[in-house]
């Protein structure tokens, strides 16, 4: 396989094909799927039980308050906050994996087309294309996910199980130093595990998505076509993760270069009598804000690049090879 190629093709569809940044961009929400939230109780209770007023607010406004306030005495309303936070992770999560489904199949239906030279793509159109194989790029992605996920919480509780026993005994130091070369073996084939299941779920997605393949017809020829190019596969992962650290890098140097002159003159003025975290706090979270941005579109931009590289992979380790032409029969001559 011609790598070179593969790498200049991939980035020639990158610039031409500028909605597939879109499906990058939705692609990199599923890779992290969590949310963090925070609770704070701002009101003020008086003696007899009534949250004190703010003078500077309208009545209707104040009012709203009170009511929302009076949630707090309810006996139920941690275990009511607890499920409504609960629902809401859920609810982003499923959402963040349908998009970032979408996102994955869009970048290999818009790359396999584009290789094949197509002169337009559209956000509609792609996304048309993509909802049959939604289902089925899901539940191969669960099949191959799952079983890791078990074995890593099942690991974290066998090593709680056996470690919460010899809280009594006080000899938690010398069955700890027993305990973690166990933990480490595991954990290293699991990440092989891991590693070896995410090169068959690659290429099983795209033989889902281009060669309309069921889940486990899939999950097969996944396999069949890492162990028949192994090596071309590994070479390409190899390139792969060097242009991701590279990306990696460049992302977060124009981070840093504002993040810490800004963090050293905050440690400076910290002994300031008249110092104030106000400002401070302000251009921390306008930093971050701006920054989240802009890193989340280029991953957007270098997810794309990525899933076009092993989709033109996939195409040009699965293209059947073409017979050679035989020579024409010279006439004879009588």
């Amino acid at each position: 396989m011609d790598y070179g190629e593969v790498l200049s093709k991939a980035w020639k569809i990158l610039w031409k094909f500028k909605v597939l940044w879109i499906f990058g961009i939705l692609a990199s929400c599923g890779t992290s799927q969590s949310s963090n939230f925070s609770f704070n109780n701002n009101f003020q209770t008086n003696g007899n039980g009534s949250y004190g007023s703010m003078p500077n607010l309208p009545p209707a406004v104040l009012d709203a308050l009170s009511r929302f306030g009076r949630l707090f005495d309810s006996p139920n309303f941690i275990w009511e906050f607890i499920a409504g936070a609960l629902a809401v992770v859920c609810i982003i999560i499923l959402v963040e994996i349908f998009i970032g489904t979408m996102g994955r199949i869009g970048l290999i239906k818009g790359s396999a087309e584009a290789d094949a030279g197509a002169e337009k793509l559209t956000f509609g159109g792609l996304w048309k294309e993509s909802l049959p194989y939604f289902w089925r790029v899901f539940w191969l992605s669960l099949l191959v996910g799952s079983p890791f996920v078990i074995a890593i919480i099942a690991l974290a509780a066998g090593v709680v199980a056996a470690l919460v026993p010899l809280s009594n005994t006080g000899s938690n130091g010398q069955y700890f130093l027993i305990l973690l070369p166990v933990m480490c073996v595991f954990f290293c084939i699991i990440i092989i595990l891991a590693v070896l299941v995410g090169f068959i779920s690659t290429q099983a997605e795209r033989a889902i998505v281009l060669e309309n393949k069921s889940i486990l017809d899939g999950f097969r020829r996944g396999w069949e076509v890492l162990t028949k190019n192994l090596g071309s596969i590994l070479i390409i992962w190899l390139i792969t993760v060097v242009i991701g650290i590279a990306a990696a890098i460049l992302i977060i140097l124009p981070f840093l270069a504002v993040f810490v002159p800004l963090f050293m003159a905050f440690i400076g003025n910290t002994n300031n009598v008249n110092f104030s975290l106000t400002p401070w706090i302000a251009a921390f979270v306008c930093i971050l804000c701006v920054y989240g941005l802009i890193s989340w579109f280029a991953n957007g931009i270098l997810v794309t690049y990525l899933q076009s590289v092993w989709t033109l992979t996939y195409i040009r380790l699965t293209k059947p090879k073409q017979e050679e032409e035989t020579p024409a029969a010279l006439p004879t001559h009588a």
